[in-house]
């Protein structure tokens, strides 16, 4: 059975000395798991290795990755600044990982997070569509764990493809009817594809 963790073991095992970035670590599973020496973990309330906001953390950076993984806070406008921000941090063909981009439910998609919902996606699936129009990277969504993004970043300078006006406001619904411009590929395709390149 294939999770998250798996995927980003994949990616991170590419590189000799693997430079890992976790953003929005909660209660460390995944973070824990990952085999990496160098490694950096950033969740304001509790896990990982500094107590920031992502967006703190971005703006006082210097360091280089070869391997992100975005599970912060699951509203579109946060998410979309942690992808902008780690495609500035990440170096060429090296992979950001994002998890949460498929809700099931008008319940696990809605923002805010409404109370008794154990699952919740947010709105990041939105994230997923301006991801798939934007040049520079390759793109999919793995059918796990709620929708696992991978990104790899081909070229140096990505501008990443603001379609903020047109999806804000866009709810679940707008969801099963946009997401097939979003690539979905299945885990053991996955792990074939971030071995190969």
């Amino acid at each position: 059975l294939f999770n998250r963790v798996s995927f980003i073991i994949a990616a991170t095992q590419k590189f000799s000395d693997c430079r890992y970035l976790e953003i929005g670590c909660d209660d460390n599973i995944c973070f824990n798991s990952i085999p990496v020496i160098n490694k950096i973990g950033v969740d304001p309330d509790r896990g990982g290795n500094i107590k920031d906001t992502s967006d703190n953390f971005f703006k006082n950076n210097k360091n280089r990755f070869d391997v992100i993984f975005i599970d912060g806070l699951h509203i579109y406008e946060q998410c979309r600044r942690d992808v902008i921000n780690s495609l500035k941090v990440l170096d060429k063909n090296r992979y950001i990982f994002l998890h949460d981009m498929t809700p099931r439910t008008w319940l696990e998609e809605n923002v805010p997070r409404l109370k008794n919902t154990p699952l919740w996606t947010g709105d990041i699936w939105k994230v997923a569509i301006e991801l798939s129009k934007t040049k520079g990277i390759d793109f999919f969504v793995i059918n796990a764990e709620m929708g696992v993004g991978v990104l790899r970043k081909k070229e140096e300078n990505i501008v990443y493809h603001d379609d903020f006006e047109n999806l804000k406001d866009l709810k679940f619904k707008d969801f099963l009817n946009l997401n097939e411009s979003i690539n979905y590929i299945d885990p053991e395709e996955a792990i074939k594809i971030i071995k190969k390149y």
